[in-house]
């Protein structure tokens, strides 16, 4: 279920209006930081969702429930956020269908405690995560298992979202949790290990994508497939600036040089620049979901992404 919708700022009007100067109006809610929402940033800083048209408006949830409410409640015309959640929402029977991506790798590294030196020091200890029914969760009993220790013989409490999760590495609540920047890098600099990404047990699952309620993305095809070509162009300037897109990135989400070189670079070569996603890796996360309690119904990829209205087609 998802909870009632708190996002400030959004308008009940419908998406794809025109301004006065003629261009299509895109709400989008965001859920996403940092290197990861970086293609949005660029994509308004440098005029390019302009350049196709678009005028995006872009208010920020605090979780992807939120986000959902927003979609289903026609608050919003896209959401950026987690793959997982839209998934498990839409088997849930939320009318939600991705439309693009961002990132085409999970960008989230596994965070240990300073006496924890590989994954098969986990056995017996607590991995901190947003809830039993997370898609962290999933991926780390999936990684338990994949190592051949059995994600039984770890104990999975809930802690909150990424502040908390690295709270509880650092307190001693929990000895591992899934970060992504910049607080992996905080970790690492506070002496945490870091055995590296979550991307070698599922390889091509995305981190973070664009999606929408069935009915929106249907009547507003027009307007979305000018934001997702904008988009495309963004992620595309991303990734062959590094020099301007860290120096965008300290600017605008009031980080170090240092840290925004670090974020940048932990996702620099997984920006999906043609927006597309692989429809294997998703099934094989659906698989991954189901099994481990994310979902209780499955779906089909197709029934869930729909490339349609990108560029690429």
């Amino acid at each position: 279920m998802v909870s009632a919708l708190v996002v400030a700022g959004c308008s009940t009007a419908g998406g794809g209006g025109k301004t006065k100067d003629g261009l299509q109006t895109i709400r989008l809610t965001n859920t996403k930081y940092a290197a990861e929402l970086l293609p949005i940033t660029a994509g308004q800083q440098r005029g390019i969702f302009k350049a196709h048209g678009i005028n995006l408006e872009l208010t920020t949830a605090k979780s992807s429930d939120i986000a959902t409410s927003a979609l289903v409640s026609h608050r919003a015309d896209l959401a950026f956020m987690q793959q997982a959640f839209v998934v498990s929402a839409a088997a849930s029977g939320a009318p939600l269908v991705m439309v693009g991506n961002v990132l085409n790798q999970l960008d989230y590294h596994l965070i240990v405690g300073k006496d924890i030196n590989s994954v098969s020091d986990l056995v017996g200890k607590k991995f901190g995560g947003p809830g039993p029914n997370n898609g962290n969760t999933a991926v780390m009993r999936y990684i338990m298992d994949k190592s051949g220790l059995g994600q039984k013989n770890l104990q999975y409490v809930t802690v909150g979202v990424q502040a908390a999760i690295l709270a509880s590495i650092r307190s001693g609540q929990a000895q591992a949790g899934l970060l992504v920047a910049p607080f992996d890098i905080q970790a690492r600099q506070e002496g945490l290990h870091d055995l590296g990404s979550v991307a070698k047990y599922l390889p091509g699952a995305s981190a973070a994508v664009i999606a929408g309620e069935s009915s929106t993305v249907k009547s507003e095809s027009g307007a979305i497939k000018k934001f997702l070509a904008a988009l495309v162009e963004a992620n595309q300037w991303v990734a062959d600036n590094p020099d301007a897109a860290i120096a965008l990135l300290a600017k605008t989400a009031k980080m170090s040089p240092g840290d925004a070189k670090a974020s940048y670079e932990e996702v620099a070569a997984t920006y999906a620049k043609d927006g597309a996603m692989s429809r294997p890796a998703l099934q094989e996360w659906i698989d991954v979901a189901l099994k481990y309690g994310v979902m209780t119904k499955s779906v089909k990829a197709s029934d869930v992404y729909d490339p349609s209205l990108l560029p690429s087609g």
